[in-house]
């Protein structure tokens, strides 16, 4: 962990944390001993791939050299041998004992790429659906990553809310091709709801403008969905595009989104008795990576407008599917890179929003759900210890140097969330105007 630090913001003992990936099939390649302003990297953080297929993330201190792929591939098989071999187990191949910086032998066709071929084979029609607002500089990266996704029957579209025509201007000339939709009004549920009615794919996937997408996010995305329609979305997981600040490490350590590379199915028929199902969903997945079968969006009423203002329409949303009967399945080869926010402040702003936002979404569920209000109250102690309690899952990654004042923040966040909501609802009428298409 960083030295403690002096001030606030971090940034005086910060060493940033060097990030780059590793397909096992490939040699492993270098690591730049500094970044871009000639910082060294303390250490490194690899997400490790075999047949394309996010395994991990491991972790490994730099040397006086910096980083060698030596170094790297002891380490991946330090810290994730027995997931390669569980994988290569998995795709009928037999395991092995060790990695060099060559990398190992690629198979050809294992099992794992076997299935994805057959599902691109059989893809039905996907609209893809970027909601932005005020933020051209990144707009253009995310939209570049989706123009390379191995997928082939898919559409794109921008759903723009911003003051201006810069985004506009990045989508005409740089993007022709892709559908563009200009909000007269609204945030990001209003977005949202507007790409739902204005999709014509089968499967409605939803990024941010601030993520680049894996070249495989759509695919595995599609992949998840059952035949049976039981699936009624999929979600994925987002790794930090970069660690470069104290306040996009806090983000990682304070929870980020979703983590973990297990696939997981989610649903109300298997959850154990100590389970805070369906009501903390935040780690079924966020927006930021998650694809819905259109039908099942539609019949839960899309995205609830009383949240457009405060967030968390997309934990609303899984709740809803939850007790609708659906399943979720939480799918990590759906990846997407994110850019954190970069300074103290925004991420103090962004912790208190969230915070708002979950307090909220709470009191949506039991306004709209009343009948499971007692179960809520069951699951309050749990509830409380998850998100507070030091050694909880939530709050154990935090390091010494975590600001408590990022923690704090958020009790003022939770006792503005009802009154949010209530104001929210007050607007849902104005709101529904500017999501329907013209």
């Amino acid at each position: 962990m960083p030295a403690r630090l002096k001030h606030a913001n971090g940034e005086d003992h910060f060493t940033p944390i060097a990030l780059s990936e590793a397909e096992l099939t490939c040699p492993i390649g270098s690591i730049p001993a500094t970044d871009e302003q000639g910082r060294r990297f303390g250490k490194a953080r690899v997400l490790v791939r075999l047949h394309t297929k996010p395994l991990g993330m491991i972790e490994f201190p730099s040397s006086e050299s910096g980083f060698e792929p030596s170094s790297c591939a002891r380490a991946i098989w330090e810290q994730m041998g027995d997931r390669i071999n569980h994988h290569l187990r998995d795709d009928g191949l037999p395991p092995i004992t060790g990695i060099d910086p060559k990398g190992i032998a690629e198979a050809e066709a294992p099992a794992c790429l076997e299935r994805r071929r057959k599902t691109l084979s059989r893809a039905p029609r996907a609209s893809v659906i970027v909601c932005t607002r005020n933020r051209p500089d990144v707009l253009g990266r995310a939209l570049s990553s989706l123009e390379h996704l191995e997928y082939p029957n898919y559409e794109t579209l921008v759903i723009d809310g911003s003051s201006n025509s810069e985004s506009t201007d990045i989508v005409r000339t740089e993007f022709p091709y892709i559908r563009y939709v200009r909000l007269a009004g609204g945030g990001l549920v209003v977005g949202q709801n507007r790409g739902l009615a204005e999709a014509t794919g089968d499967i409605v996937a939803y990024t941010d403008d601030d993520a680049v997408v894996d070249r495989y996010w759509l695919a595995e995305h599609v992949a998840a969905f059952d035949d049976e329609g039981r699936v009624a979305c999929t979600t994925g997981l987002a790794v930090p595009s970069e660690l470069a600040t104290p306040a996009q490490l806090w983000f990682e350590e304070s929870g980020a989104f979703t983590q973990g590379f297990d696939r997981r199915v989610i649903d109300m028929a298997s959850r154990h008795r100590g389970s805070l199902l369906p009501w903390a969903t935040g780690k079924i997945g966020a927006g930021v990576s998650m694809a819905w079968r259109r039908e099942a969006l539609l019949e839960i009423g899309g995205f609830d407008l009383a949240l457009d203002a405060c967030g968390a329409h997309d934990l609303a949303a899984f709740f809803d599917a939850l007790c609708a009967g659906y399943q979720i399945v939480f799918e990590p080869g759906a990846l997407v890179h994110h850019e954190h926010r970069r300074t103290y402040d925004e991420l103090r702003g962004q912790i208190y929003s969230h915070a708002v936002g979950l307090s909220a979404y709470l009191t949506r569920c039991l306004v709209t759900h009343p009948n499971l209000a007692l179960d809520f109250v069951r699951r309050v102690p749990e509830g409380v210890r998850y998100g507070f309690a030091p050694s909880s899952i939530r709050n154990e990654k935090k390091s010494p140097d975590f600001p408590s004042a990022l923690t704090r923040v958020e009790w003022p966040g939770i006792a503005k969330g009802p009154w949010a909501y209530v104001k929210g609802r007050r607007g849902v009428d104005e709101r529904r105007a500017f999501q329907r298409p013209h």
